[in-house]
C-alpha cells in the first residue's frame, strides 16, 4: 500500500509540471518576435489582402502605392524600404513620373496568430511637392 501511495505522489507530481524534488519546472520566458515573424498585410494584387515579407510593391492605404521596394531593415521593430510612391492624390503626373520615397513601418502588433507592423511614415524626395498634392505620408496599416 505504501508504494503505490508513493508512485501516485510521483505521478502527481509530474502531471503538475514539478520535478520529484519540488522544485517547479521552468516555464521559458516570452520570446520577442524575430525579423522573420513581422509581416506587413499587402493588399497588391490580392484585395483580401496576405501576410507578406519585404514586399516589392506594398499597398499603403486606398490612396498610395509603393512600388519597386528595396528593404535596407525588415524588423522585429522596424523596417526601413526605398521605393516609388504614387497615388490617387497625385493623378494623372505620378503614374509616369512616382515619386522617390523612403517608408518606414513600425509598431508591430499581434494579430491572427502573427506579428503586423501597423503603422507607416513615407519621406519623399520632393516632400513639399508630395504634401501640396494631399499625399498620406503618416498613418495607421491595416492588420487582420
Amino acid at each position: 500500500m505504501r508504494l503505490v501511495t508513493v508512485l501516485a505522489f510521483c505521478v502527481a507530481l509530474v502531471a503538475c509540471g514539478s520535478a520529484p524534488d519540488g522544485i517547479p519546472n521552468p516555464t521559458p520566458p516570452p520570446t520577442s518576435p524575430s525579423a522573420q515573424d513581422v509581416y506587413v498585410l499587402n493588399f497588391f494584387g490580392d484585395e483580401q489582402g496576405s501576410p507578406a515579407q519585404k514586399p516589392a510593391d506594398l499597398v499603403i492605404s486606398e490612396f498610395s502605392t509603393m512600388n519597386k521596394l528595396l528593404w535596407d531593415k525588415w524588423g522585429p521593430d522596424t523596417a526601413v524600404g526605398r521605393g516609388k510612391l504614387t497615388g490617387s492624390w497625385c493623378l494623372p503626373d505620378c503614374l509616369e513620373q512616382p515619386y522617390d520615397a523612403r517608408i518606414t513601418l513600425s509598431t508591430p502588433v499581434g494579430k491572427a496568430g502573427r506579428t503586423y507592423f501597423s503603422s507607416y511614415a513615407i519621406e519623399p524626395d520632393d516632400t513639399q511637392s508630395a504634401q501640396e498634392q494631399g499625399a498620406d505620408l503618416v498613418g495607421t496599416l491595416q492588420t487582420p
